[in-house]
């Protein structure tokens, strides 16, 4: 364990005797841990992706309040499956367009899986309309449609609900192109943003023609990759891949990210 993280943790003085138990490694004093058991989980290695990649993934996973970049920024992700609860105003076509959206997204990623159930105590995820019971309270006054999300102190997502006006989305082909728009920025609380093309459903535009282009499922499959730390900061998102890419060029070799289970 690195020095600082051994005095944060164990908040005890270090002594001469301890000193024997020092490894020096990249600049770093590190800390022998006797005894020490690793908790249930899963060691996998770094998942390289070039700059060009990891800008557009920045630009989308962590989402700034304001416009100005604050490396404190963390992403979010779903540690559990989704299980969608829809309104009975929503249309049986609707719901069966809007799940195979959501099957063609999750079918390339092991970690993620999102299905329909009966009963609203039963999910975690609810669409509904202007008009329908209101199941999100923070969103009764909301004039637009809109979505809202919790996550915990993990930065992991565990409730979120969609809220559309079918009003203003007046048929049925606006209303499910919208909750697709919905449905994809609520799997890790996205940010759209004006450099993707008006096609992609990251791109901050209108278009009756979006697509899940090959970049938007690769962006998604990396989100839920475990070849990165899931839940950090922009900060330590960046300094951990500076790392991990210093230490495949100089070694050939790839650092691993340990994940518990909890």
């Amino acid at each position: 364990m690195p020095i600082k993280a051994y005095k944060l943790k164990y908040k005890k003085p270090l002594t001469a005797k301890d000193s024997t138990s020092f490894f020096y490694r990249d600049n770093d004093t590190l800390v022998l841990i006797e005894n020490f058991i690793r908790p249930k989980g899963v060691s996998i290695p770094y998942e390289y992706k070039d700059s060009t990649f990891l800008y557009f993934y920045k630009k989308v996973a962590f989402n700034h309040k304001t416009d100005s970049i604050d490396r404190k920024t963390s992403m979010k992700y779903w540690k559990d499956d989704i299980r969608i609860f829809f309104s009975k105003s929503v249309s049986r076509k609707t719901k069966k367009k809007l799940l195979s959206f959501a099957k063609t997204i999750t079918k390339p990623i092991d970690s993620l899986d999102i299905n329909v159930v009966k009963k609203v105590e039963n999910s975690n995820f609810i669409i509904y309309y202007f008009g329908d019971f209101e199941y999100e309270p923070r969103m009764v006054d909301n004039k637009n449609s809109d979505y809202y999300m919790y996550w915990n102190n993990k930065n992991q997502i565990y409730r979120n609900t969609i809220k559309l006006d079918s009003k203003i989305y007046f048929n049925e082909a606006m209303r499910i192109n919208k909750l697709k728009e919905f449905v994809l920025q609520s799997l890790g609380h996205f940010k759209l943003r004006n450099d993707f093309s008006c096609n992609s459903y990251f791109a901050n535009c209108h278009s009756a023609n979006k697509q899940l282009t090959p970049l938007d499922l690769e962006l998604l499959k990396y989100h839920y990759s475990y070849g990165i730390c899931k839940g950090t900061d922009l900060e330590t998102f960046e300094n951990q891949h500076e790392k991990a890419k210093e230490q495949l060029k100089k070694n050939n070799s790839r650092i691993n990210f340990f994940h518990t289970n909890d």
